[in-house]
């Protein structure tokens, strides 16, 4: 199964609970028995590539590989990002409202992706733009989070590294 695939229904998920106004669960986001959402702190991504395929720029499987692993490591660098930032916010209602930002964010990038992959529905490209879309909506969403650095650290004297 291709890894666009393998994601749709979590993507299609996120999407209906982003909709509907209740947490995925890939949000982060748990349950309190008054029916209220506590947030667990920002999402951290996780790809469902099972099992990560090898690269190998020569075929298509292989350039879908290569593409897998761009992901796994963009999203690690998005995560760091999300932690350091999550960090720098002052209070409850703030990193409250960032972790649900970045869950929204992570719905809309997984939906974003299906559907521009979607216009080679069938073939053998379909995983490969899939992957390349998630990679470079990770790298957008970094540079979006870097912006938010900045904001964030601009009349401090001392400053954590962004990574």
């Amino acid at each position: 199964m291709s890894a666009a695939n393998r994601s749709a229904p979590a993507a299609m998920l996120a999407v209906l609970c982003l909709l509907l106004g209740i947490p995925s669960p890939a949000s982060g986001a748990t349950r309190r028995g008054d029916g209220a959402t506590a947030a667990a702190g920002p999402p951290v991504i996780t790809e469902h590539f099972k099992p990560l395929l090898a690269c190998n720029p020569n075929t298509t499987v292989g350039m879908e590989g290569c593409g897998e692993h761009r992901v796994i490591a963009a999203d690690s660098r998005l995560d760091a990002d999300v932690r350091v930032i999550s960090g720098l916010l002052s209070g409850g209602a703030a990193r409250r409202d960032f972790s649900s930002a970045q869950a929204k964010w992570l719905a809309y990038r997984d939906a974003d992706c299906a559907s521009q992959s979607d216009v080679y529905e069938g073939g053998t490209e379909q995983p490969v733009a899939y992957v390349d879309c998630l990679a470079a909506d990770d790298g957008a969403r970094r540079a979006d989070l870097k912006g938010f650095f900045a904001l964030l650290t601009q009349d401090r004297q001392t400053l954590p590294a962004f990574p």
